[in-house]
């Protein structure tokens, strides 16, 4: 069977410009509805595809990929925008990408705000999310039609690695939730109370830690950007950008 290879997408619409990052077990396709949202109301929209991610083997996501390396992406990405001529840059992540783009708001000078979709901030248990990346490399194996056989040492390779990996992005997290307090722009929250994939609990902590008014909550699971909430949360982001001059008066 053949698989067709998710890719970055720059949609190049507007002088302000969005950066969009996905999850731990996603593409950039997680993020392409906000992007043609975006695209249609006259805002950029980029969303980069963390190193890893986007081809048939979740391995490499643990082999090649890493916070250092999506760190290292992101400041890419706002250098990218701004030899496209974009000065306003904003940025969003989906629950792994919520990590970046909160760190990015905390420490690059050129975003001028952002915000979080599902995000793992604060939220105590990350084995929510060591079962969900097994369970989708299982369906990514499946699709590929490959031997039982292969498919279980491969699954044996990632149950192996899997735990390193979690280890490395909670070293980040726990950094990035250390500056919650300094976070001085506008910072957007939208968060599933049906969330089985990270505690919807800690979506409130955050918002009291960073003081901000934007705090969404949807009645949805993890993925906002594709689910039920899609179009609910899309309002919301775009009302939220919207109106960041009038929060900065």
């Amino acid at each position: 069977m053949k698989i067709l290879m998710p890719k970055p997408f720059f949609f190049n619409a507007g002088d302000k410009a969005v950066i969009l990052l996905h999850s731990f077990s996603g593409t950039s396709n997680d993020q392409r509805l906000m992007g043609r949202m975006l695209e249609r109301n006259n805002y950029s929209a980029y969303a980069p595809m963390f190193k890893g991610h986007g081809t048939n083997n979740p391995i490499d996501i643990l082999d090649s990929g890493g916070p250092d390396e999506w760190w290292k992406q992101v400041n890419e990405s706002v250098q990218f925008l701004k030899n496209h001529g974009k000065n306003d840059i904003y940025i969003f992540g989906l629950s792994l990408g919520a990590i970046f783009a909160t760190k990015a708001v905390e420490e690059i000078p050129e975003i001028k705000a952002g915000g979080v979709f599902g995000s793992p901030i604060l939220s105590n248990d990350f084995s929510n999310i060591r079962d969900a990346f097994m369970t989708y490399s299982k369906k990514v194996y499946e699709i590929k039609e490959v031997s039982e056989t292969d498919k279980y040492a491969d699954l044996r390779i990632i149950d192996s690695k899997i735990d390193a990996m979690l280890v490395n992005i909670r070293r980040t997290t726990n950094s990035v939730s250390d500056n919650l307090a300094e976070i001085k722009k506008p910072y957007f929250i939208g968060q599933g109370t049906r969330d089985k994939m990270v505690d919807p609990k800690a979506a409130e902590k955050v918002a009291s830690i960073v003081g901000t008014r934007d705090f969404h909550q949807y009645d949805a699971g993890h993925v906002l950007t594709i689910n039920r909430a899609h179009k609910e949360l899309e309002g919301d982001v775009l009302n939220f950008l919207e109106n960041i001059e009038d929060r900065n008066a």
